[in-house]
């Protein structure tokens, strides 16, 4: 067996991971249609984003039963993916958080076959995953966006409010 280092391990999933989610999408579509391909694609994100972010969590021990918690887990993500975003005033009850840069939407950009397809897909893919990622973190957090990239806004937003029991 050959013998590798984290940095050849981490060079292969980088390289592939983004690879991997935009080539299985494209084929289901072929294979049956794009609305097919969505809710595919849906099914498969919000399944997996679960797993990954309970898995986050644990390998960070983060507190979840705070927002400053759950925004710690989702940064972990953005920035092994090297997402381009600022966290504003985390405290354990809210946080404002901008995405400045989204690898996908990026990608998606400069693929002229997908180009056209990024509202559909910030629409019925990426809002709907991040409600059911904090939703499976903490069901008491809220989440509200007002600004997103793929419907033409200069970044996306995130606001999480932790609901407090009266």
């Amino acid at each position: 067996m050959k013998e590798l280092t984290t940095d050849d391990r981490l060079f292969y999933f980088e390289r592939n991971w983004f690879t991997l989610d935009g080539l299985w999408i494209i084929e289901v579509e072929k294979a049956t249609n794009f609305e097919t391909a969505l809710a595919v694609d849906l099914a498969v994100w919000e399944r997996l984003f679960k797993i990954v972010y309970r898995r986050i969590k644990e390998y960070l021990k983060a507190d979840t039963g705070t927002v400053a918690g759950i925004v710690d887990v989702l940064a972990f993500r953005w920035s092994c993916e090297e997402w381009e975003y600022a966290v504003e005033q985390p405290s354990p009850h809210e946080a404002r958080v901008s995405i400045r840069k989204c690898p996908y939407n990026e990608m998606m950009k400069r693929n002229a076959d997908r180009k056209a397809v990024i509202p559909r897909i910030c629409k019925d893919i990426c809002i709907p995953i991040y409600e059911a990622a904090v939703a499976s973190l903490n069901p008491a957090v809220r989440l509200c966006r007002t600004k997103f990239m793929g419907l033409g806004d200069d970044v996306c937003s995130f606001e999480l409010t932790l609901e407090q029991k009266h």
